[in-house]
């Protein structure tokens, strides 16, 4: 409790939000964390508090950041045996879009410096997947792809880079975000 996490944002287009965001940890149980997460003053958005998943794979749907995938999968699992995890809870996106199929994995360990250091990580893949619904015309909006790969640093109990993709039914890129860790206190 009392821990915080600082991460700059950014994404692929010019007019992507590029701030910090501050994630602090309000109470801890045996499956799941209570975090408040509130951006740089200049952003003027208010202060969200939502519980993340402790050791089992979920998503948490914060309006500021979107989906996160279970931020501290790392410091309540030993990564190295994690093995593939699948038949967990995906949410809709944009709450519109539905019946995802997720599946996570650990690749391996890797070396991988952000602003706050150089960290030995466990790097994880995880691939949300679903049929489109839409017609020809929700080709270039329509989400049926979501690809994350996460970075767990055990000595900070959560990821240290996340790199999120979002690809529409026409095959297109339409999101990649890239969050990275400035600071740890």
């Amino acid at each position: 409790m009392g821990e915080t996490w600082t991460y700059r944002t950014s994404g692929k287009w010019p007019t992507s939000p590029k701030r910090n965001l501050v994630i602090g940890v309000q109470a801890v149980t045996s499956s799941h964390v209570t975090d408040s997460l509130r951006a740089d003053s200049a952003s003027g958005m208010a202060a969200e508090v939502r519980n993340s998943p402790g050791g089992a794979p979920g998503f948490v749907n914060w309006s500021v950041l979107g989906l996160e995938f279970s931020p501290y999968l790392g410091a309540f699992n030993e990564l190295a045996g994690l093995g593939v995890q699948r038949g967990f809870a995906t949410p809709s996106a944009d709450g519109q879009w539905g019946q995802w199929y997720s599946e996570a994995r650990v690749l391996g360990q890797e070396a991988v410096t952000v602003p706050a250091g150089r960290f030995n990580a466990y790097k994880v893949e995880v691939s949300s997947n679903r049929q489109p619904s839409g017609g020809a015309g929700s080709m270039q909006t329509e989400p049926v792809r979501i690809h994350y790969l996460i970075w767990y640093a055990p000595e900070v109990k959560r990821y240290v880079k996340m790199q999120r993709r979002l690809i529409v039914a026409s095959g297109a890129e339409n999101e990649k975000d890239l969050f990275e860790l400035v600071s740890h206190r």
